[in-house]
């Protein structure tokens, strides 16, 4: 298991090819990726007295609302997929590291923690007579000249075309039957459970929907579609073709995104009256996400856009707690949403059918409410435990998160969207034109000024200068070297702070200094104004970047 030697928390085999480690070293333009999750088939009242007997039925009044579910940012999830880990399935951010939880499935989508594992067999052995069994249709054979041949699904476009419609009026009741199983096997397989293919629908679930009603309400789904979130997540972070796919429950992910990160996260409307009041029909915490403002502009600038504000996320931003929020409390949940709560921090392996992927809460514990420690081998913390008293409680949770982000950024890529330059600010050679650097025309002619890599080299320059001015001071008051060294670092200080107010400036001339709010210190100079106009002729675009 080899290391990055840059980065010692990261593996090589799954750091080589990460979209993460192609955006910082900038040696691929990366487009975001396309969703999988399929829009679930047309509801009939008729179904529910079937999928109420499966647990399913909260889920399926969330999903096909009259409204549909919400609106997904596919640039959104893209920068957050390029952030996310396999060695420790978690996102790693400048805030720290956060993942979605058994508490996120169960309290967004209602899905049962407590359960049989869900797996069995995948042998592609009769799978077609098993189709024909559950729903009555014989799949057709894959058209010779298909790309995509494979026999281990069904075409989406062929279930929606049989199924995508209500049944007739007035039919039998076991022809309803056999479209709610239908429905239901469209639901799991291409809303719950998409892979990457994104236009197929697997046979793999054609066992357990094929078995009584009740029955399926004794499997685990939450922590079955955790693992499956899980092993997308894996895949996607390493996808970087113009056309890759990003597959698992994308209304999950998305929804955990808002619920705790202010990005990209769209204004909501009160929620509508719920109409369902018998306890099997109660909603979850994804229907407060129905009335949204749809996001606008295109994809590949959000995306852009999106990348340099989770760079600049800090702890503060985030929403550790986000179901314990006061509108939460004055409403009434479906039970399954807190039913499990006692396993929320288990750390056992999810099991979903061929995949096994580790749920690893201590990683987030901010997320439950705890310190967040730096993750270690099994160790006695007996004496640490004894020196815990009232008055280190606020000293402890400062300390130990400052602790843990030091070493976290010390030991995995958390910034994506880097500074374009190392130069030392204020030693770059004298501009008595102010022409335009290298530095500015890649990062603001012609292009709207991304935040991130301007914070990250503003911030280096400024650690820089701390460093110079700690040597200055250094030098013995009085001695002939003195005051040559103090000026020499002033004087370069001076320039310095002239040019980072350049690069946080994107509209005005850099000579222009504001003095406590009371004006312009000076008129620009002829130089500055030359310059000035000089870019508002080569820039197409320019505008700042929206802040969080």
């Amino acid at each position: 298991m080899a290391r990055n030697p840059q980065y010692p928390l990261l593996e090589t085999f799954y750091d080589e090819g990460h979209r993460g480690k192609i955006l910082e070293e900038r040696t691929q333009a990366l487009k975001p990726l396309r969703l999988r999750t399929h829009s679930p088939l047309a509801w009939d009242e008729r179904y529910a007295n079937y999928i109420r007997r499966t647990g399913f039925l909260p889920l399926a009044r969330i999903v096909t609302h009259e409204e549909g579910i919400a609106m997904i940012d596919n640039a959104a999830l893209t920068a957050l997929v390029d952030r996310w880990r396999p060695e420790t399935h978690s996102f790693h951010l400048n805030a720290g590291e956060m993942t979605v939880t058994l508490e996120d499935v169960a309290m967004i989508l209602g899905l049962p923690i407590d359960g049989k594992a869900v797996t069995g067999n995948i042998a592609p052995n009769g799978w077609k007579d098993r189709v024909e069994a559950l729903v009555g249709q014989w799949p057709p054979d894959v058209p010779e000249g298909t790309k995509d041949r494979r026999t281990t699904s069904v075409s989406a476009g062929w279930l929606a075309e049989h199924f995508g419609h209500q049944p007739p009026p007035g039919a039998a009741e076991d022809l309803v039957e056999r479209y709610a199983r239908a429905w239901l096997w469209h639901m799991l397989a291409g809303f719950l459970f998409p892979d990457g293919s994104g236009n197929t629908v697997s046979w793999m679930w054609l066992d357990a929907i094929s078995e009584d009603w009740e029955l399926l309400r004794d499997y685990s789904w939450g922590s079955a579609m955790l693992a499956w979130l899980y092993r997308q997540l894996c895949e996607a972070c390493r996808r970087t073709a113009d056309n890759s796919n990003l597959g698992g429950c994308a209304l999950l992910l998305q929804i955990w995104m808002w619920e705790r990160i202010p990005v990209a996260r769209p204004n909501r409307g009160p929620p509508d009256a719920w109409l369902h009041n018998d306890e099997d029909s109660l909603p979850m915490v994804a229907f407060l996400w129905k009335n949204i403002v749809n996001v606008y502009g295109g994809s590949m600038r959000r995306y852009i856009d999106y990348s340099n504000e989770l760079d600049c996320l800090l702890p503060s931003h985030v929403t550790w707690r986000p179901y314990e929020r006061g509108e939460l409390e004055h409403m009434e949940w479906s039970p399954l949403c807190t039913r499990d709560k006692d396993m929320w921090r288990a750390e056992v392996p999810l099991i979903c059918y061929y995949l096994v992927e580790y749920h690893l809460p201590s990683r987030v514990s901010r997320q439950f409410g705890y310190l967040q420690h730096i993750p270690t081998e099994q160790q006695s913390t007996s004496q640490e435990l004894h020196k815990i008293d009232r008055r280190g409680a606020v000293f402890r949770e400062r300390h130990y998160n400052e602790v843990y982000l030091r070493w976290l950024r010390e030991n995995s890529r958390l910034k994506l969207r880097v500074a374009m330059t190392s130069d030392n600010i204020g030693d770059l050679p004298s501009d008595p034109e102010d022409a335009i650097d290298p530095y500015d025309l890649t990062t603001r002619t012609g292009t709207q000024p991304e935040r991130a890599p301007i914070e990250d080299y503003l911030g280096q320059q400024l650690a820089r200068f701390s460093n110079e001015a700690g040597h200055a001071l250094a030098v013995p008051f009085g001695s002939p070297e003195a005051e040559s060294t103090l000026r020499g670092f002033l004087e370069r200080f001076r320039r310095g702070c002239k040019r980072m107010a350049r690069r946080l400036n994107c509209m005005s001339a850099p000579d222009q200094a504001f003095v406590g709010g009371s004006g312009l210190a000076d008129v620009p100079s002829r130089s500055a104004r030359h310059r000035s106009a000089t870019r508002s002729s080569s820039r197409t675009t320019t505008a700042r970047v929206r802040g969080l």
